[in-house]
């Protein structure tokens, strides 16, 4: 992926690393080296590492990304005690806000006691602390090194949801590149590191009030259609418990209420880039007219008739992450009735080859394709009715209108194209349903639809008769298509949201769903899925993601 504001990202680092050498450069001279060379970068590590006597092999680790974190902790941490700073919260501004801490040491006293990298030295000045200031020191170095790694470089993701199956299963644990396709900076950098949620005991986790606007800096691979993306879900919180959406109307346009990191974590498979014309059609996708070959196993949905009802060792026997009851399940039953037979018929989600050994099981009466999409009400992405050429939005009584795409389902949809960064797209009225989301929520530009025109700033500014995007857009489906909250639901994910590419599976819990044995029925928590964990899936330890 491309960078993007770079050059703001230049200018800030710049000033982050100019406040830090003033400090460093005073420390330095109290030290006996030249003030001089705090100022280059690189080289001053050579010499910092010098000062505080650490091994000269500290230099390789400071030039490791990724390594360079722990290995720059602990040169900080040594020269805070090499000038005395032993306060506990001397030390994290020191090691977290070196760049706000060091300016305000260069204008106070400042003296060199002695190089508190050799052990030596350090046992015999460096004060001892009680077991509290130990956990403390622990907590702050676990925070600075995982917390670092985990916003630049890598990230850990469970899957908890079978969208992604067979090729992801619930239970399965990523380990996702965030600089493989270009590091995004943190949005919100002052947040609870590590886990990083955005609520902790119902408080915030973060806080907006230092909140950075969207940056990223050159990765060496382009996403490519298929390839899997962990991103931050673009709809997450859209209505929230008072009935307001994510975004609000200000004097200023559309603002949003939840950053953008700090929503979500999904991960699908990325079949449209951007610039791609999208359509879906029998259950195929295709991209710019070519058919998008699918990757890895083909999850298929099937409605299987079962002798008694399904239990979690059914599932975990036939690979089975999730099951759901057809819409016509009881006029099913009824049927059967009729011939005398007593049938559960269930929707099960898996790949031709498994479906071979379910319909051998003895509890099965029989199983075939069902691949016709009837009898569920869904809503499609723009997801926008008409009544009398009037467009309405999502949370009007759809009962009497008529829908604005009445044909498009999950099998057959579009034809769409997402747009790219930088492209001039006219405004008409057969594609501002589709566009508005990324034009007025994800780039804030406040334009309006009125009398069959578009005009800015609200309806207030100047007719607009095209709009060039600042961001590309990206469409994610999940591989298990017939199971799966994706694109085809709540739109495009604009390039701000992407997290990174998952690497590989590096642990895996056998998880199933998890059953009540009175009543039959899936158990829940809160509207989620609960699951089981029956075992260990050795096979998919440390395998490569496709």
């Amino acid at each position: 992926m491309q960078s993007f504001n770079s050059d703001l990202f230049l200018i800030l680092w710049v000033i982050c690393f100019v406040l830090t050498r003033v400090g460093l450069s005073k420390m330095f001279k109290a030290a006996g080296q030249s003030p001089y060379l705090a100022w280059i970068p690189i080289l001053s590590w050579w010499y910092w590492i010098k000062i505080v006597d650490r091994p000269k092999w500290y230099m390789l680790g400071m030039v490791i990304p990724g390594v360079n974190i722990l290995f720059s902790f602990n040169i900080t941490l040594d020269l805070l005690r090499s000038f005395g700073r032993h306060g506990y919260w001397e030390q994290l501004l020191g090691t977290v806000f070196s760049f706000i801490y060091f300016p305000i040491l260069a204008f106070k006293p400042m003296k060199f006691y002695g190089p508190a990298g050799n052990r030596t030295w350090k046992e015999a000045n460096v004060p001892k602390h009680d077991g509290l200031r130990e956990w403390g020191d622990a907590i702050l170095f676990a925070a600075y090194v995982a917390g670092g790694m985990r916003a630049l470089y890598f990230d850990l993701y469970q899957i908890p949801t079978p969208s992604m199956e067979s090729n992801l299963m619930v239970g399965d644990y990523l380990v996702v590149s965030r600089a493989k396709i270009g590091m995004r900076i943190p949005m919100t950098p002052i947040t609870v590191p590590v886990l990083a949620p955005k609520q902790i005991m119902g408080f915030k986790a973060y806080t907006d009030l230092v909140e950075l606007p969207y940056m990223r800096l050159p990765g060496w691979y382009t996403i490519k259609n298929n390839d899997i993306i962990v991103f931050n879900w673009p709809t997450d919180d859209d209505a929230d418990a008072d009935g307001l959406s994510d975004y609000e109307q200000t004097a200023e346009g559309v603002k949003l209420r939840l950053p953008a990191d700090k929503k979500d974590n999904y991960v699908k498979r990325c079949v449209g880039i951007p610039g791609d014309r999208i359509k879906l059609q029998g259950g195929q996708i295709y991209i710019n007219g070519q058919l998008l070959p699918r990757v890895g196993k083909q999850q298929k949905r099937y409605l299987a008739l079962l002798k008694t009802p399904i239990t979690e060792d059914f599932l975990e026997q036939n690979e089975l992450g999730d099951f759901n009851f057809p819409p016509n399940a009881k006029q099913i039953q009824d049927a059967a009735q009729k011939t005398g037979k007593y049938i559960i018929p269930y929707h099960l989600f898996t790949w031709p080859e498994n479906f071979e050994k379910i319909k051998n099981h003895p509890e099965v009466m029989s199983i075939f394709l069902d691949s016709i999409d009837e009898g569920y009400q869904r809503v499609m992405f723009p997801g926008n009715v008409r009544f009398n050429g009037q467009l309405l939005d999502n949370h009007a009584d759809t009962s009497l209108f008529e829908f604005a795409h009445p044909k498009w389902n999950i099998n057959n949809y579009g034809e769409v194209r997402l747009p790219r960064r930088g492209e001039s797209i006219p405004l008409t009225a057969q594609n501002w349903d589709f566009l508005k989301l990324a034009i007025n929520k994800y780039e804030h530009a406040n334009i309006v639809q009125r009398g069959g025109k578009f005009w800015a700033d609200g309806g207030s500014g100047a007719e607009v008769k095209s709009y060039t995007f600042k961001m590309g857009y990206y469409w994610m489906i999940g591989d298990n298509r017939y199971n799966s909250l994706d694109s085809r639901f709540w739109g495009y994910v604009p390039e701000d949201h992407i997290v990174g590419k998952p690497l590989f599976t590096f642990f895996s819990l056998k998880k199933v769903m998890a059953i009540d044995p009175e009543t039959n029925q899936p158990l829940t928590n809160n509207g989620n899925m609960e699951y089981k964990v029956k075992g260990i899936r050795w096979s998919k330890i440390f395998s490569w993601i496709e």
